[in-house]
């Protein structure tokens, strides 16, 4: 029988008999009804904290005249393209995995570019980008929260944003509104991934839900190419085995049931067809090959080779099995010049204790019968095991065996690790307790550890080394735009390169995007940048 069984329920009743049993588990009559209000205070207080630090740097950005430079500017040029018939997205950023093969390939798809379009159309400057993101990131947090207390209550939901402030503080502040990314990615994976362990304890909520948050995260970088697909395999398997669970507990109900499982199905089906329509359309309207066919191409023609499981379970160890884990100041010093992978043994060593915890604690729920917190301990597992797949079989490129971008994933996983973890022994904890003081008072500890995580992720922090590292070069792109009204009515321009100075130099983004805020028509010759902005901006000799 499947693990999320429950007798005599149906699909969507069990999730509301699983928060009722939590609640009746944590807190104690007579006092329970006050102390469960408590508990329930400290939950959505610990969602407000968690949020809080996003709201702080984007506000700080926005004051301070914030605009997106180098490639945080590629994502405000073609998020304002979506209202143009002429230059619609239809596939995202340009990829440096081009550098590598013979074929210029793109991110998989424009959805990100999508999600900040209004923000980016209403504010011409960074504002609307800066606020889109956050946006974003805030709804991630709050769809984190929502989804954990679904599944495990109003512990689960603390423990929850409790990880993920221990993230975002990881991230630092800057990043929590920038749109580059490897990094605007992270808090929606580490969503996709509660949403993954919902879909396997029966929510049938979560499975629209995570069609459209694993869509945004594949098609924003290529990095999670093979992780979504293999997490999102699991999460429907989960589910069909707990409706398979459910037919066969109570069959006299199952005509009702398979009607609810249709509906959310279709649903599903729907939100995943809408998401890949932009990236279809480009597939099979493109002049040569379409991108979808470059980026299987290019993963079949992996010429330097991958870094091999070895290597790649030193990577993982690094990350989610050796200390800083996850926290500060990991993100901002691995796998950049100086840093040295763990041996192979200390990685493995690691690993394997990892493991025999994961091990311990779905013993224990097993036998305790916490049934959706076997499954969170064993999607935890799914994921620790499809992160060491998918690094091992990551490329050698240009830039070294370890690329710090195409790795940050693994911070999402490694909080995500730590709250299987700490939830579960939570929910020992609090079932073994002997008053609901005890109760709430394990929910107030996790409620208070949200607090002084986002309390010190208010100061400026720049933990992630990517385009808004380069914010010493805002005050001069600003100026330099200022300056650029004399340009207006002169178009179309040319744009000959965008890194006249070097790679990932910061202005000529900003430049670009001047420009199309002046609504001064530009056109490019080289072909990446072709690819970047749109076959409709291709220079033919005498357009501009």
């Amino acid at each position: 029988m499947h693990p999320g069984a429950q007798p005599d329920t149906t699909v969507e009743d069990t999730a509301e008999t699983e928060r009722k049993a939590e609640r009746e588990a944590e807190l104690e009559r007579p006092s329970g009804p006050s102390q469960s209000r408590l508990a329930r205070g400290f939950f959505i207080a610990s969602i407000l904290v968690a949020v809080l630090p996003v709201a702080v740097a984007t506000t700080r950005a926005i004051y301070t005249g914030w605009i997106p430079t180098e490639d945080n500017a590629l994502f405000s040029i073609r998020s304002r393209d979506l209202f143009t018939y002429t230059h619609l997205p239809l596939i995202g950023t340009w990829s440096s995995a081009s550098l590598d093969v013979r074929s210029l390939v793109s991110h998989p798809g424009p959805l990100y570019f999508d999600l900040l379009a209004v923000p980016a159309r209403l504010s011409g400057s960074g504002a609307g980008v800066a606020f889109g993101v956050a946006v974003v990131n805030t709804l991630c947090i709050v769809g984190i929260a929502v989804f954990a207390y679904r599944r495990g209550g109003v512990l689960a939901g603390t423990v929850a944003m409790a990880a993920t402030a221990g993230m975002c503080w990881s991230m630092g502040s800057e990043l929590l509104f920038e749109p580059w990314n490897p990094h605007s990615t992270m808090l929606p994976f580490l969503f996709f991934l509660v949403l993954v362990w919902s879909m396997t304890s029966g929510d049938l909520v979560a499975l629209p839900f995570g069609a459209f948050v694993g869509s945004l995260v594949v098609q924003t970088h290529l990095s999670y190419a093979l992780l979504v697909p293999i997490l999102g395999a699991w999460g429907i398997v989960g589910l069909l085995l707990f409706v398979r669970a459910e037919r066969r507990r109570d069959s006299g109900a199952w005509p009702e049931r398979r009607v609810r499982v249709l509906r959310f199905g279709a649903a599903g089906a729907a939100v995943l067809i809408v998401c890949w329509l932009q990236p279809l359309i480009e597939q099979f309207t493109s002049s040569g090959s379409g991108n979808l066919t470059r980026l299987v191409d290019t993963a079949r023609s992996q010429k330097a080779g991958t870094i091999g499981y070895g290597f790649g379970a030193r990577v993982v160890a690094t990350v989610v099995a050796l200390p800083p884990w996850f926290f500060r100041p990991s993100l901002k010093e691995r796998f950049l010049s100086g840093w040295h992978a763990p041996s192979l043994g200390l990685a493995l060593f690691s690993l394997g204790l990892l493991a025999a915890v994961l091990v311990a604690c779905g013993w224990d729920a097993r036998r305790r019968r916490d049934r959706p917190f076997l499954w969170c301990i064993a999607t935890a597992g799914a994921g620790l095991a499809a992160a060491l797949l998918t690094a091992g079989r990551g490329p050698v490129t240009v830039f070294g065996k370890v690329t710090p971008h195409t790795f940050r994933w693994l911070w999402p996983l490694g909080a995500f690790l730590f709250f299987a973890v700490a939830a579960t022994v939570g929910r020992r904890l609090t079932r073994r307790a002997a008053t609901s003081v005890r109760s709430v008072a394990l929910v107030g500890g996790f409620a208070l550890v949200t607090l002084v995580l986002a309390a010190i992720n208010l100061p400026y922090a720049n933990e992630g080394r990517g385009p808004n590292s380069q914010e010493y070069a805002i005050p001069a792109a600003r100026d330099l735009g200022s300056h650029m009204g004399s340009l207006e009515g002169r178009g179309p321009l040319l744009v000959d390169d965008l890194y006249h100075r070097g790679f990932a130099e910061p202005y000529g983004g900003a430049v670009v995007a001047e420009l199309q805020r002046r609504g001064i028509p530009f056109v490019v010759r080289d072909p990446q940048l072709v690819r970047q902005f749109g076959p409709a901006r291709r220079f033919n000799g005498h357009n501009a």
